[in-house]
């Protein structure tokens, strides 16, 4: 993928930018200063670039603001550095942004800020208008007085298992996961993998990938014994964790990392997934796919990548992104936020419906900076579950997804001791009960998908907090469909889950019964003449000074005397 991505970058972009940038007739006083290509605007893309006060004479300023924005990216300053520019499905105006636009290097997929101090020789070189511009480069980041250790790892996949059972896994991967975690291109991956194993090697990074697609789809098929499957998972670890080879950050090295942090959640400890997830974080960071495309520069002019190329950078960025936030939000972690545009602009594919974008519209709704006044935090949560509460989704796996998220919005309300309307808890009510059928029928399917017993076991706790008439109902579906799911994985720690809620049933009830005793102690105890033996005995002995009206209708009848006009003597 890293290939087709370089590739991408360095088609033509005309084809793809709209109209050819015309020449200005005028340019701005520091574009003419440092005798750089202007385009006329104000600000132009260079002063905007480089922070430069950008001003036109008085008589150039007005010609030049009624030309129409170019749609092309910045022109290059001394032929090395121009802006990248990404197509958009909806093109639009770009904002201005508060900060220094960053400096990307395709040949590494390499991102830095402006600021930084890797970045500034080169901007010196700029400024004083160098012959030679240094390139992007760590220039004396530490002494030198060590070599770097060579990678030490090889391609051995291909000799692990045949090219059938490999061709069958993707097959299972491309069924099972790939249909909501879409984010590579199968077809690309199905040649290079076919490639690789009749004699033509990928690079280590490909490897990686493909080792992670093998273990998933292993984990949902249970084609490779437990000992192979985790052969792959630690071979591409110890790939992704080579220092020669995580030095230069690409598509297909997030994509690995991605589908390893699929796999650790569905089989690892909580604090090593979060650990994994906030790894993919910093390598979208890294890659430079955290910022929005008018504020990133290039460091060679390779044009804007194709539109395929475009849509899988932007669904890899999405969906790691998606991940995480999954991951820390259930946990209780912090949340990476690189910039706020990760989520956004994710447009469902043609045809058939896309998994892929209601994953993201899930996550989209969860609230990631939960900080400040009680009252604010707690509207957005109330807000964030209606939202994602009524988003509709078409995979067993992503019904799940949803009754995770409202059940977590639900633990933070109570933490803040938020009082509930009913309409809320109905909302997470409604979400526990639509996953229900679809853990029974993830788990008759063998599809261990992480919140399989997860969900269920969370819905009985918060059924059990709850303690409503309708979340005492739900309870017996509840308890029965994770007696079910347990029966069917009789592992360890779907056991442990079933006795912990058995346990806590248990303790509910009897915290009832002690309530109920002590009722019944005192109505036991209470002496024969504090008891209402007549419903007429606390009635007035004279009648007569009563209104007629009242003596009409004894014995007293309490709705009808809230309903009664009376008539007071003045």
């Amino acid at each position: 993928m890293s290939s087709r991505y370089q590739q991408g970058l360095g088609q033509d972009a005309s084809s793809l930018s709209g109209p050819v940038r015309q020449r200005s007739k005028q340019a701005c006083l520091p574009c003419r200063r440092r005798k750089r290509k202007c385009d006329g605007n104000l600000p132009c893309n260079i002063c905007k670039g480089y922070g430069y006060d950008c001003e036109f004479d008085n008589g150039a300023q007005s010609a030049n603001l009624k030309r129409p924005v170019p749609s092309d990216g910045s022109p290059q300053p001394g032929g090395k550095v121009t802006r990248l520019t990404y197509p958009q499905e909806h093109p639009k105006q770009p904002t201005e942004s508060p900060f220094f636009p960053g400096i990307l290097e395709p040949s590494k997929a390499r991102y830095v800020g402006r600021y930084s101090s890797i970045a500034f020789p080169l901007y010196v070189g700029l400024e004083v208008q160098a012959t030679k511009i240094p390139r992007l480069h760590s220039f004396a980041y530490h002494t030198g007085i060590r070599k770097e250790p060579p990678c030490a790892v090889t391609c051995e996949a291909a000799q692990k298992i045949p090219w059938n059972t490999a061709r069958s896994l993707i097959e299972v991967y491309t069924a099972t996961v790939h249909p909501v975690f879409g984010f590579l291109d199968m077809d690309q991956l199905y040649v290079r993998c076919e490639k690789h194993w009749h004699g033509q090697p990928q690079d280590l990074v490909f490897e990686a990938m493909m080792s992670g697609v093998i273990a998933m789809a292993s984990l949902f098929s249970g084609t490779l014994d437990q000992d192979t499957e985790m052969w792959f998972i630690l071979h591409a670890k110890e790939i992704l964790e080579d220092c020669v080879i995580s030095r230069f950050p690409s598509l297909e090295q997030i994509a690995a990392w991605t589908l390893r942090t699929i796999y650790m959640r569905c089989t690892a400890r909580p604090h090593v997934t979060w650990l994994s997830s906030c790894t993919v974080m910093h390598l979208v960071e890294a890659a430079g796919l955290h910022h929005a495309s008018e504020f990133v520069m290039q460091t060679t002019g390779n044009a804007a990548p194709s539109p395929e190329m475009f849509n899988i950078v932007n669904r890899v960025a999405r969906v790691a992104t998606s991940l995480h936030i999954l991951i820390a939000f259930e946990y209780g972690r912090s949340i990476i936020t690189l910039n706020g545009q990760i989520l956004e602009n994710l447009h469902p594919t043609t045809g058939a419906k896309d998994l892929t974008f209601q994953l993201c519209s899930l996550v989209a709704a969860v609230p990631t900076n939960l900080s400040g006044d009680a009252l604010p935090m707690m509207q957005e949560l109330f807000s964030s579950l209606d939202m994602i509460t009524s988003v509709t989704v078409d995979h067993d796996f992503l019904l799940l997804l949803r009754a995770d998220l409202a059940l977590g919005i639900y633990r933070r309300l109570r933490v803040m001791d938020s009082k509930f309307q009913q309409g809320h808890n109905d909302r997470v009510i409604a979400a526990g009960t639509a996953a229900l059928p679809a853990a029974r029928r993830l788990a008759s399917q063998n599809r261990p998908w992480w919140n399989v017993i997860g969900t269920v076991f969370q819905f009985a706790c918060a059924l059990l907090v709850m303690d409503t008439p309708t979340s005492c109902e739900r309870l017996v579906e509840t308890m029965d469909t994770l007696e079910m799911i347990v029966d069917h994985l009789n592992t360890h720690l779907a056991k442990e889950a079933l006795s912990t809620a058995r346990q806590l049933v248990r303790a509910s009830l009897d915290k009832k019964r002690r309530g109920v005793e002590s009722l019944e102690h005192i109505v036991r105890d209470a002496s024969p003449d504090s008891t209402v033996s007549d419903t007429n005995d606390h009635l007035p002995q004279d009648t007569a000074a009563m209104s007629p009206s009242l003596t009409s209708q004894l014995p007293l009848d309490l709705d009808s005397l809230w309903a009664m006009e009376f008539q007071l003597p003045l």
